[in-house]
């Protein structure tokens, strides 16, 4: 009876462990791939052509406010407006900055989400080629190098990012 309860440990033991020898795993650095994907300059140009596009015109608002913030400093020290006059050009120019700040966020926004569409294809063809590298090399995981901390100690040997590299540029 022991000796059946220790075949069968040993037999369990051994298909764990087996297992376990057989687990491959791999890693990547993303940042790298998008930095080299052949792609990214191309997004990178559309990117700031759109981002001028909104930027350039603001800042010609925001110089014609500050032209107009410092004259009415420059009457005010000299003294050539009455107190009601005074209040009303702050409310206004209070309000105008308002505004820019308003439209500056805006815009921020607007280039955050071109520069998301611009990506999302090229990071969708990246994490496809992950995928399909890690069942083609049979990997049970693949970890991302780039992110701080995630990796402490990895044999040179598993990295796939040349891998994927070779095979997006490939692609393109």
């Amino acid at each position: 009876m022991k000796s059946s309860h220790l075949i069968l440990v040993f037999i369990f033991l051994t298909g764990v462990l087996s297992t376990a020898e057989a687990q491959k795993f791999g890693y990547i650095n993303t940042t790298e791939l998008i930095e080299t994907h052949p792609q990214v300059a191309v997004a990178n140009k559309t990117l700031e052509m759109y981002s001028d596009s909104l930027v350039l015109p603001f800042e010609e608002k925001a110089m014609a406010f500050q032209k107009k913030y410092e004259f009415f400093r420059e009457e005010v020290n000299a003294g050539t407006l009455s107190r009601v006059s005074q209040d009303s050009r702050a409310l206004a120019l209070q309000e105008e900055q308002q505004a820019l700040q308003e439209e500056d966020q805006k815009i921020q926004g607007a280039i955050a989400l071109k520069r998301d569409l611009l990506l999302r294809p090229i990071l969708a063809e990246i994490d496809s080629v992950i995928q399909v590298t890690g069942k083609e090399g049979n990997y049970h995981m693949i970890f991302d190098a780039s992110v701080s901390g995630t990796l402490l100690y990895a044999v040179e040997g598993d990295d796939l990012t040349a891998t994927i590299k070779e095979k997006i540029q490939s692609k393109s």
